[in-house]
């Protein structure tokens, strides 16, 4: 398959593509930091089947600019899986307006802009698939930020009702809900309910064969976060037992 991953230079998005490079798919990697890309690239070595390009995902016009390379090398796209995602405290010190932008314009805008330009090409082709990682905190609160529960809400929805909308005509959109995950962003250990890098790349990999809607991983620490009567207070207080 042709896969293009977004947030690749880094945790999740770099493990991904290694499997995916392993596993013999094609893969064009985008992210903001070229010298990671360029290191991954190494790695992977000279010959493998990896590309790359230097995009910030919340700027349309970096987006419509990897598109058009796209086009001219011929590379027609299978899937996009959006990896990239930040999380900043917008609450740290009283509500920050431009940090609280900043993550939705990557989060949900970021997602969206490829979107935008892919579902038409799929449309046309017949087949696609769109995988969003978003987060289980998209379905409980948080004390350490607003922007990012509410982004990973608003992409895990704008997903489900395109997945209603485009299943149908074989375009996918695939959602993946991913509870505490032992990355720098997460600050957590590896345990029984704290996944690691590796087993969620290997999830992404399982939701792009089975093209299921939704998934959730971890399972039982997710499976916290879908108990909806549980207080707000006493989740968080759960929660940080994980990190």
């Amino acid at each position: 398959m042709n896969i293009c991953v977004t947030g690749a230079s880094s945790g999740i998005g770099r493990e991904l593509v290694k499997q995916l490079i392993k596993d013999g798919h094609i893969v064009w990697g985008i992210a903001r930091r070229e010298n990671l890309l360029e290191e991954l690239k190494k790695e992977l070595g000279s010959d493998s089947q990896f590309f790359y390009s230097v995009c910030d995902v919340s700027v349309q016009d970096d987006v419509l600019s990897v598109v058009h390379i796209m086009e001219q090398d011929g590379f027609i796209l299978d899937a996009v899986i959006m990896g990239a995602g930040v999380f900043l405290n917008d609450i740290s010190s009283g509500f920050d307006y431009k940090l609280f932008k900043k993550v939705i314009d990557t989060n949900l805008y970021g997602s969206l802009n490829f979107v935008d330009v892919f579902l038409p090409k799929f449309l046309k082709q017949g087949y696609g698939q769109f995988i969003a990682i978003s987060s289980i905190t998209a379905l409980k609160p948080s004390l350490r930020g607003v922007g990012y529960p509410a982004s990973k809400s608003a992409l895990g929805i704008a997903f489900r009702c395109l997945d209603l909308a485009y299943r149908k005509k074989n375009v996918i959109f695939s959602t993946i809900y991913l509870g505490p995950v032992a990355t720098d962003m997460w600050n957590a250990k590896k345990s029984f309910a704290v996944a690691d890098k590796k087993q969620i790349a290997s999830t992404v990999k399982h939701v792009l064969k089975t093209k299921k809607s939704v998934y959730y991983v971890p399972f039982w620490s997710t499976l916290i976060s879908r108990i909806s009567f549980l207080p707000d207070r006493w989740y968080i207080t759960l929660t940080e037992l994980f990190r």
